[in-house]
């Protein structure tokens, strides 16, 4: 697979312009080369780039570039903006093992090569008069795209002859067969780019078994070509979306959000008032007194005068605010199964979460993450069989209402066939200190920022608690100048929390650090940007360094630090380390946008006439891939791996006895099992032994008058109570 990102972003910014500091660079390489010596060029590629904060659109184009330097540069301003491939837009090939006979042809006015060039009807490529004909080849053009015939005003070409990459010499396949792979990439895109940085956005195309991949990034645009045949998922192949992130429109749409909060209130004989609880999270990011006098509002505790929370900087009277009373404005986009989470112990069984988000802008999403008890801990991690097998039977299941239906009856009611002794997934205690959280992903204000939510007891009413989110500790704390109190001692928890960033599998990288140690939010200003801070911390860097070289570790101390900011902050997650170099060869996944799963639909995997929202690359490549080994380690054969599928849990192959189930490319010869990034069969585990109990822990509801720092000591003393790892390898103490 031939591919290319080409960039011209600096980092340096200089004394430049404020204006020109709130830039990034377009980048729009024009040309790639397929692993079968095949030259692509892109031509005719009309781009609509439009800055929501503002409203201003510009246009630029392929054909503003120059063949010979194969790109083209343009600077557009930083925010939130949404990019739009124009009709129009055709290929040119080269085959560069040789090729046929002919000068070529000339270029139009239109910009499209008319040798061998497009009309709009089959004779001779003419112009037709009838407007409703379809765009034709010119020629006597066969189903296939034809290498030669004639446009109008331009020569014969048969394609393959002339100079190579001069316009018009090449084989023009229009964008009839060129198809514009929906539901993967749609037509209409949204990124954000900040000053001087990265965002991506990609467009893949299908020309027969060819597949062209356009990379829009910093924004940079690049394609490769990949000439293997396409692949076509067998029957019976178990689909991530469906027992792992159900995104279908017709599933999600059986849920909303007020029945959601209806439960969190009523389920478990309480009776509290949903609408109150909604507007509480909304309204702490006003300062006191906000819309609700009795919430928690931003500011209710500050450190040196300021702001914060767990003694951390905290922004306070966002745009957020405008969320209050607007519970209705929102509309599920996805049901996720993080079964993943669950410790090996079977002292729980993993989350169980719904993802939301505003119908309009501006833009916030919120996600439900319930921790689910084991209804039978006596059976230790088997006790949570039912529930993989429940997600497993969805794969059967191509209706999607049916599958929201069976979805609505789990998380609200509980009940659900074959989950018959699992109560409701949403109650309040499955979402406070020592089980699940409520986290949110909102732009309203700038910058980007997340936050987290635990459920709480005022009284007898349930309330919403603004909660320290994990694991981001602020990027000061890796700068052993910057003075703050808790610097040893968070640096110390850096050094134990690094065991977990050592694996080069993405999927299964995480960096626990103590309570005290973590942010008041996780924002997008490179506040986060650990490898940074550290700069500034010679000791530390030393401090980690030996004890990479205690384990051998190719690493060094500032991939330690990317990955600590890739598996351990929010934001990191959510696009800013996208890009990034984690070190011995790992690069970060891409993302096209801040959240995970957005807003906006494309035709689904499983059934391109249905309307799926979209999710990010570094959930097909990286996670989701991940979330399925775990599944087929922990409960056997129920899981058929995509043959189309690869990556293998983001990581690469794997080595030693036994390894883990991978989802695609080759097997390794090292060890005696299936490895990670191998395809291997479903291992045949042996006769089980009697399965050791697990740890019983009752979660109560808190009271909302604790402090937050005692809070976080309870939900810290709790997760050590669930063992050392989860079903996936990550530790224990992990919530995402």
């Amino acid at each position: 697979m031939g591919f290319t990102t080409l960039s011209a972003c600096s980092s340096d910014q200089g004394d430049k312009p404020v204006d020109e500091q709130r830039t990034g660079t377009l980048s729009l390489p024009l040309r790639t080369v397929s692993n079968t010596g095949k030259l692509y060029f892109l031509r005719n590629a009309f781009f609509q780039i439009q800055n929501f904060d503002t409203g201003d659109f510009q246009v630029v184009s392929t054909e503003d570039g120059f063949p010979d330097s194969g790109e083209l540069v343009v600077r557009i301003s930083s925010g939130f903006q949404q990019v739009t491939l124009l009709d129009g837009w055709f290929l040119e090939r080269f085959d560069l093992s040789g090729g046929g006979e002919g000068s070529g042809g000339t270029t139009g006015s239109a910009g499209a090569p008319d040798g061998g060039g497009i009309g709009n009807a089959p004779s001779e490529g003419g112009a037709s008069t009838d407007p409703t004909d379809p765009p034709q080849f010119g020629g006597e053009g066969p189903v296939e795209p034809p290498t030669a015939g004639k446009g109008a005003g331009g020569s014969t070409s048969t394609g393959g002859g002339g100079p190579i990459g001069q316009p018009g010499t090449g084989e023009i396949i229009d964008s009839r067969f060129a198809r514009l792979m929906t539901e993967f990439t749609p037509q209409t895109q949204s990124f954000f780019l900040s000053p001087q940085g990265d965002a991506f956005v990609s467009y893949q195309f299908r020309v027969g078994t060819d597949v062209p991949i356009f990379n829009v990034g910093n924004l940079h645009l690049s394609f490769n070509v990949d000439d293997v045949p396409a692949c076509i998922p067998p029957d019976g192949t178990t689909r991530v979306e469906r027992v792992l992130l159900e995104t279908n429109q017709a599933a999600v749409g059986t849920v909303s959000i007020r029945e959601v909060f209806n439960a969190l209130a009523t389920n478990g004989g309480k009776a509290a008032d949903p609408d109150l609880v909604f507007n509480e999270i909304y309204d702490s990011f006003a300062s006191a007194p906000g819309q609700i006098p009795e919430a928690q509002h931003c500011g209710d505790e500050t450190t040196n005068g300021q702001p914060s929370l767990n003694g951390f900087r905290i922004d306070c009277d966002r745009a957020e605010v405008e969320h209050v009373n607007q519970m209705d404005e929102f509309g599920a986009t996805a049901f996720v199964n993080r079964l993943d989470l669950a410790p090996v112990s079977g002292a729980h069984c993993g989350q169980q979460r719904m993802i939301f988000a505003a119908r309009n802008r501006p833009r916030s999403l919120m996600i439900l993450e319930a921790q689910i008890p084991n209804p039978h801990p006596e059976q230790g991690i088997e006790g949570c069989r039912p529930l993989a097998q429940f997600w497993l039977d969805q794969n059967n299941i191509s209706d999607p209402f049916e599958r929201g239906q069976r979805l609505r009856q789990a998380f609200l009611f509980g009940g659900a066939k074959g989950l018959e002794e699992f109560p409701a997934f949403y109650t309040a205690e499955n979402l406070t200190v020592g089980s699940g959280q409520i986290r949110l992903n909102t732009f309203n204000s700038g910058p980007w920022t997340l936050r987290e939510f635990k459920l709480a007891l005022d009284g007898q009413n349930l309330t919403a608690l603004p909660f320290p989110v994990s694991e981001s500790p602020p990027g000061a704390l890796w700068d052993e100048n910057s003075g703050l109190a808790q610097g040893e001692a968070c640096r110390e928890s850096f050094l134990s929390g690094m065991d977990g960033l050592l694996t080069n599998d993405r999927s299964l990288m995480s960096f626990v650090v103590d309570s005290a140690c973590k942010d008041a939010e996780s924002r997008n200003d490179f506040s986060q940007d650990y490898a940074s801070q550290l700069s500034n911390s010679p000791n530390f860097q030393a401090q980690i360094e030996a004890k990479l070289a205690a384990v051998k570790s190719p690493l060094t101390a500032f991939d330690v630090a990317n990955r600590a900011r890739f598996a351990g902050s929010c934001i990191g997650c959510h696009q800013e380390s996208m890009g990034s170099f984690l070190g011995d060869g790992v690069p970060g996944p891409p993302f096209a946008d801040f959240p995970q799963v957005l807003e906006f639909t494309v035709s689904c995997a499983d059934n391109p006439t249905q309307q799926c929202f979209q999710t990010s690359q570094g959930l097909k490549e990286v996670f989701l891939p991940g979330r399925l080994n775990a599944l087929a380690n922990t409960f056997g054969g129920g899981v058929v791996p995509n043959p189309c599928d690869g990556g293998g849990g983001g990581g690469t192959a794997g080595s030693g006895t036994g390894g883990t189930f991978g989802m695609g490319g080759a097997p390794t010869t090292a060890g005696t099992g299936p490895t990670t990034g191998g395809k291997g069969m479903i291992p045949d585990f042996p006769e089980k032994p009697e399965p050791t109990p697990a740890p019983v822990i009752d979660i109560e509801l808190p009271s909302a008058d604790v402090p937050v720092a005692q809070l976080q000591e309870e939900d810290q003393e709790i997760r050590e109570e669930y063992g050392d790892v989860t079903i996936s390898g990550k530790s224990a103490l992990s919530t995402h």
